[in-house]
């Protein structure tokens, strides 16, 4: 993998966003000199809602920033109403897209194997999945976290064993308890997890293609005690990304221009 990027700093703006304040992020983001230099040698993502995704990757591509999707289908293509397509996110040209947020594991109940198998639809579509993994607080105090990661990576582990592409793949670790709580775990706490999931993803053989990204409540304020994790390689950023300033804040708290 040549020229890989400093950091990795993905947006995930949620249903936070109107039309409007897309726009308005866009504009300024154009004339934001500093900002253009900031990310220079860095990979800078935005999730959209799919009824801005069309405008804002072509609004971005132009700033070298990437785009992609806030989830995908586990269907092809057929009678599924109100579902997106993996084949669509490819004809957009979409560089990645996020799986198994723990929003939609609540919310839409789905499981392991469902995002397992949207996990391996959107490497064949050459598209980065990046796929979210964390547990619950009270799975945290009963000690069960690395349980709780294994189960939600075992089906996807396995694919890997005989997978040989090159596609980039993201593990984000978002604890559940942190979205939107300003709650990060300690640094120990940190190390020993990303530890854990870097012994297990070194079984697979494209494991030099597998990024670890952090989620929950980051922050510009929260950013700096992260970043001196070795196997974090960059961040997934919920509500604080919508705010360019904060936006731009995290990345230069975070050391983003080489």
């Amino acid at each position: 993998m040549n020229n890989i990027p400093k950091k990795y700093y993905i947006a995930n703006w949620k249903m936070y966003q109107s039309f409007a304040a897309i726009k308005k992020f866009i504009i300024t983001c154009s004339h934001d000199q500093d900002w253009k230099e900031l990310i220079k040698g860095s990979y800078v993502g935005i999730a959209a809602s799919y009824e801005h995704l069309y405008y804002v990757q072509k609004k971005l591509d132009k700033f070298g920033l990437h785009t992609g999707a806030q989830d995908c289908s586990a269907f092809l293509q057929g009678a599924y109403t109100g579902q997106v397509s993996i084949e669509s996110l490819q004809e957009m040209k979409l560089d990645f897209c996020i799986i198994g947020h723990s929003e939609v594991r609540r919310e839409l109940g789905q499981t392991d194997m469902l995002i397992a198998s949207k996990f391996k639809m959107l490497l064949a579509a050459n598209i980065s999945p990046i796929l979210c993994i964390g547990e619950t607080l009270a799975q945290r105090n009963d000690e069960m976290t690395l349980q709780v990661l294994y189960d939600q990576l075992e089906q996807v582990l396995n694919f890997l064993q005989s997978y040989s592409g090159t596609t980039q793949i993201f593990i984000a670790y978002e604890p559940v308890y942190s979205i939107g709580s300003g709650i990060v775990p300690s640094t120990q706490d940190l190390e020993h997890i990303f530890s854990f999931l870097y012994k297990l993803v070194q079984q697979v053989p494209v494991a030099k293609n597998v990024m670890f990204l952090y989620g929950g409540s980051v922050s510009s304020k929260t950013v700096q005690q992260l970043q001196n994790i070795d196997e974090i390689s960059g961040f997934l950023i919920g509500k604080a990304s919508i705010d360019f300033q904060e936006l731009k804040k995290i990345v230069q708290s975070d050391g983003g221009m080489v």
